[in-house]
C-alpha cells in the first residue's frame, strides 16, 4: 500500500513540473504598462559612448537618465541613447511596449524668436 501511495505521489509531481528548457510563462509579463504622462524630454548631452538624457517630470522635477537606467517611479528602462532620441521599453510587457523621444530640429537651430510689428 505504500509504495502504491508513493507511486501515485511521484506521477503527480511529475505530471506538475514545468519543462525547465522553457521560459516561465505564468507571472512574468504585465499585460498593459501605464505609459508615463506629462513627462519632457530636454535635451540629450555627451558623446558616442556616453550620452546623458536630462528629462522633467510632471512636477517639475529635473532627472538625468543614462543609458539602463529606469525613468523614475515606473517600470519604464532607457534602452536606447542617441544624441537625438531617446528610447524606453516597459520591462516585463505583453506585448512589447516601448516609447520613443526624439528631438525636433536641426543640430544648430535654436528656438526662433518672433518679432511682431505694429502697422
Amino acid at each position: 500500500m505504500r509504495s502504491s501511495a508513493w507511486l501515485l505521489l511521484l506521477c503527480s509531481s511529475l505530471a506538475l513540473a514545468r519543462d525547465p528548457f522553457q521560459p516561465p510563462s505564468e507571472g512574468v509579463c504585465q499585460p498593459q504598462v501605464v505609459v508615463p504622462d506629462g513627462w519632457r524630454l530636454q535635451g540629450i548631452v555627451g558623446s558616442s559612448m556616453h550620452y546623458v538624457a536630462w528629462l522633467v517630470s510632471p512636477q517639475g522635477k529635473s532627472h538625468r537618465l543614462t543609458l539602463l537606467a529606469m525613468l523614475p517611479d515606473s517600470p519604464w528602462q532607457v534602452t536606447e541613447l542617441t544624441a537625438r532620441s531617446l528610447i524606453l521599453r516597459a520591462a516585463q510587457s505583453c506585448p512589447p511596449q516601448q516609447i520613443t523621444w526624439v528631438i525636433k530640429g536641426g543640430f544648430y537651430e535654436k528656438d526662433g524668436s518672433h518679432i511682431l510689428s505694429d502697422l
